[in-house]
C-alpha cells in the first residue's frame, strides 16, 4: 500500500496490523509525506530494502529475490511512491527524480498534482497546466514509462462545488513491468479524504487469441428492417437527472446495438491485426485527432498538437517493443504450438466459460461482482432543465450529418461504423 500526504503522530505514520511501514526518517528541514506498507507474508519470502533520498515527499522500495519475481526473468522490482507538492510554477518532485532509467520492472505512483490530456482527456487544460504536466509526461515517454489507467474514472472528488473531479493520482510502469499490468480500479469504498483509493493489479500475462470481428458486409438487413419497425424503446424519464438520463440512453443504445450485431456474422481476425494495440493507444489516438482539430481552428496551439503526436508515436513504439519482449519472455518449446492455436483463433478450454472472463483472475472478479456487487452511489439530486427554446432534431438533419460522415472513419465505443448507421437510417425512413 502506498499512501501520500499521511497524518503523523510523533513524526510517525499510522500503524497497520500485519503490515510493515516504510517512510522517510524525520529531519529538521522536512517531515514524512509518503509511506509504503508491505505485508508481513511478503517480508518472509523476499528481501526488501527501503530507499531514502533525504527528502520527505519521495520514497523507494527495492524488492529482491534470488529467484524470479512474478514469474519473470527479473529478480529485482522497484516501487517509487511520491507526493509532489505544488510550489508555484513547479512541483516538489522533479521529472528527473521521478522517472529513473532501469532495465528491471519499475513502478512509479503517487499524487503528482498535475493535469494532462492523457490522464484526463475530457478536461480543458490551461496553458499553465499543459506547461507543467508536459515535462513529466515527456520524461516518462523518454524513459519508456507508460501511464496505467483506464479511459474513464477520476481519483479526486472535491467536497466543494467550485471544483470538478480530476485525475491527480497517477501510476506509471516501465517497459519491463508493462506486460504484467492487469487492472486499474478506482471504485473502492469512499474514505474521509477527497481522493479515491486505487487498486492496481499486476499479474502474469496470458497469450490469448484476438477476438473475432463483425463482418458488416454481410449484415442481414432483410431480417433487421421489420425488427426495427417493431422495436420499442422506453420513454425518457419525466424528471431526468444526469444518472437516470445516462442509464436510459445506454439501455436504448444497447437494445439497438444488440439487434444489429446479433444479425451480423463474425469473421476471423485479419492477418494484419495489431496484437500490440492497447486501450491506452486508442485513447492517445483520440487525443491526437482532438488536438489536430483544435489546431485547425486555433493555429496558435502547435505545441499541444506536437506533444500529442510525439506521445502517440512513442507509445506505439513502446507497445510493439513490449509485445515482442512479452513473447520472447514466455518463449519455450511449446510456444510454436501456442502460436498455431492463436493463428487458428481457438482458445484452450482451461477454465469455465463466463462472460467477459477468460482467465482465473477474470473469473474470480466476475463471480465477486455478481454475488457481492458494489454499493451503488446515489444519483445526484439535480434535475436537468428542459430546453424549451431549442427546436427538435429533424430526421433530415440526421440524414444530412450522416451523409457528411466518411465510411472509412473509425467507429466509436459501440463499434458500429458509419456505413451501418447510414443503412440503419435508410431502413427506418
Amino acid at each position: 500500500m502506498a499512501l501520500q500526504d499521511i497524518p503523523l503522530w510523533r513524526n510517525c505514520p499510522p500503524v497497520c496490523p500485519n503490515y510493515k511501514c516504510f517512510f522517510p526518517p524525520a529531519a529538521d528541514s522536512y517531515n514524512a509525506r509518503v509511506a509504503t506498507y508491505v505485508h508481513e507474508r511478503l517480508l518472509s519470502v523476499i528481501s526488501i530494502l527501503p530507499l531514502f533520498f533525504e527528502r520527505g515527499d519521495l520514497i523507494g522500495v527495492n524488492f529482491h529475490s534470488p529467484e524470479a519475481l512474478f514469474d519473470t526473468s527479473h529478480n529485482l522490482f522497484h516501487l517509487y511512491n511520491a507526493y509532489s507538492i505544488p510550489t508555484g510554477h513547479t512541483r516538489s518532485v522533479s521529472p528527473v527524480d521521478l522517472f529513473p532509467q532501469h532495465d528491471f520492472p519499475t513502478h512509479v505512483l503517487g499524487e503528482l498534482n498535475i493535469h494532462h490530456s492523457t490522464s484526463d482527456p475530457t478536461r480543458l487544460l490551461s496553458n499553465y497546466h499543459q506547461f507543467i504536466s508536459s515535462h513529466y509526461f515527456n520524461r516518462a515517454s523518454t524513459q519508456l514509462f507508460s501511464l496505467l489507467k483506464t479511459p474513464a474514472g477520476f481519483t479526486r472528488f472535491p467536497f466543494t462545488s467550485n471544483h470538478r473531479p480530476a485525475v491527480l493520482d497517477l501510476s506509471f510502469a516501465n517497459t519491463a513491468l508493462l506486460p504484467y499490468f492487469s487492472c486499474w480500479n478506482p471504485s473502492l469504498r469512499p474514505t474521509s479524504s477527497d481522493h479515491t483509493a486505487l487498486t492496481i493489479i499486476l499479474s502474469t500475462p496470458l497469450l490469448q487469441p484476438l477476438p473475432k470481428g463483425l463482418n458488416w458486409t454481410y449484415t442481414d438487413w432483410d431480417h433487421i428492417s421489420p425488427l426495427l419497425t417493431d422495436l420499442s424503446l422506453t420513454a425518457p424519464p419525466a424528471l431526468p437527472t444526469p444518472h437516470t438520463l445516462d442509464r436510459w440512453f445506454d439501455n436504448s443504445l444497447a437494445k439497438l446495438t444488440h439487434l444489429i450485431t446479433s444479425n451480423t456474422p463474425t469473421k476471423p481476425p485479419s492477418s494484419y491485426s495489431k496484437q500490440w494495440w492497447t486501450p491506452e493507444l486508442a485513447q492517445l489516438r483520440h487525443i491526437l485527432h482532438h488536438t489536430s482539430c483544435l489546431m485547425r481552428k486555433n493555429p496558435s496551439l502547435p505545441a499541444l498538437a506536437h506533444v500529442a503526436r510525439n506521445t502517440y508515436f512513442k507509445a506505439i513504439q513502446t507497445g510493439k517493443r513490449v509485445h515482442l519482449l512479452q513473447f520472447l519472455a514466455n518463449f519455450d518449446s511449446q510456444s510454436v504450438w501456442d502460436a498455431r492455436k492463436i493463428a487458428a483463433g481457438r482458445a484452450p478450454d482451461r477454465f469455465p466459460t463466463l462472460e467477459n472472463a477468460s482467465s482465473p483472475t477474470g473469473i474470480n472478479n466476475t463471480l465477486l461482482q455478481h454475488f457481492f456487487p458494489p454499493r451503488p452511489f446515489p444519483p445526484p439530486p439535480l434535475i436537468l432543465p428542459a430546453f424549451k427554446d431549442v427546436p427538435r432534431v429533424l430526421p433530415s438533419e440526421v440524414s444530412s450529418a450522416l451523409r457528411k460522415s466518411s465510411n472509412m472513419s473509425a467507429p466509436g465505443p459501440s463499434g458500429i461504423p458509419y456505413s451501418i448507421c447510414k443503412h440503419l437510417r435508410k431502413a427506418t425512413e
